[in-house]
């Protein structure tokens, strides 16, 4: 399984999702799909103007060294089968050449393989092979990016779970920082989850930090979701806001009145709002709940909708 920004993928599902994004930016140029049975011929797809398509997804993280050599080696062997399966492949393209052969994959880490795509270009050249545009041909590298613009909506329709993982993840200093600048709020949690706590259990300060800490962190992770969720899924986002909007003024309310113990009480609070989120947005992995729902119950401390007093 591969982790990207708009969520994780094994082969089956970039393939999947791959696909669907050809069949939509490739329209006008008459897409074709070419399923892997009876045979995998080194493409995927083509379009009548001549681009062919490799969709490929390595099943684990690689180093950089690794992932390079993992995708320069695919490279090598799927191109080698444009010479192999020469002779099925023109009963398929027909009158088609193929001019640029693009190698579809989530990410890359080093730019040699783009010098690779060029040595191969050249080599399957000088194949002279009949379904080869010699004039024109290219071997082209692209990442995840270049699904666009129906990246977004290919995912949901084949559905794969959203989780969007930021690119920047949220380290000591990031939460150092936050703390000096958000005095008021850090006070906030340090009063509502003393009440969570029993005063004379052990180590209640340590336990209180660490509330507080958690707290900070699952907020300014769900700050950095939230803002990839509004630019890639705004009506999403949108529909978030409102769903727990309405939990925010249900939760003031029961602490009104309420007669349990503030331990219980917030547990009933992460329950309600992960079973709405999970009712509303079917298309959210699980994790992206999770986190999501951790988000709004440190907003809910930091700003007070949540008071056990």
């Amino acid at each position: 399984m591969i982790k990207t920004e708009y969520g994780t993928f094994d082969g089956n599902k970039w393939e999947s999702v791959s696909q669907l994004c050809f069949k939509n930016n490739f329209r006008e140029e008459a897409y074709q799909e070419i399923k892997a049975t009876p045979g995998d011929f080194g493409i995927e797809g083509f379009t009548r103007t001549g681009k062919a398509f490799q969709c490929y997804c390595p099943n684990e993280h690689y180093s950089s060294k690794e992932l390079y050599d993992n995708h320069r080696n695919k490279i090598t062997k799927d191109l080698k089968k444009l010479r192999t399966y020469e002779k099925q492949l023109k009963k398929i393209l027909g009158s088609t050449k193929i001019n640029k052969w693009y190698f579809v994959t989530p990410n890359y880490a080093k730019n040699e393989i783009v010098q690779h795509c060029t040595q191969k270009k050249e080599e399957v050249k000088s194949w002279n092979l009949s379904i080869i545009d010699n004039d024109n041909f290219e071997v082209i590298f692209e990442n995840i990016d270049f699904l666009h613009p129906y990246l977004k909506t290919a995912i949901e329709n084949s559905n794969i779970k959203i989780d969007i993982v930021p690119e920047n993840q949220i380290v000591s200093n990031d939460k150092l920082k936050w703390k000096d600048s958000e005095i008021s709020l850090i006070e906030n949690s340090q009063s509502k989850n003393a009440h969570r706590l029993n005063e004379t259990s052990e180590n209640f300060d340590t336990k209180l930090d660490k509330l507080v800490d958690l707290n900070v962190e699952h907020f300014l992770e769900g700050n950095n979701i939230l803002t990839k969720w509004e630019e890639d899924y705004p009506i999403g986002y949108e529909n978030f806001l409102k769903i727990t909007s309405v939990i925010e003024s249900e939760i003031e309310e029961r602490c009104i009145t309420n007669t349990k113990e503030p331990s219980e009480l917030y547990e009933d609070f992460r329950a309600l709002l992960k079973k709405e989120l999970q009712n509303s947005f079917k298309n959210l992995a699980p994790q992206m709940i999770l986190k999501l729902t951790n988000w709004a119950l440190a907003d809910w401390v930091f700003r007070c909708p949540i008071n056990f007093e």
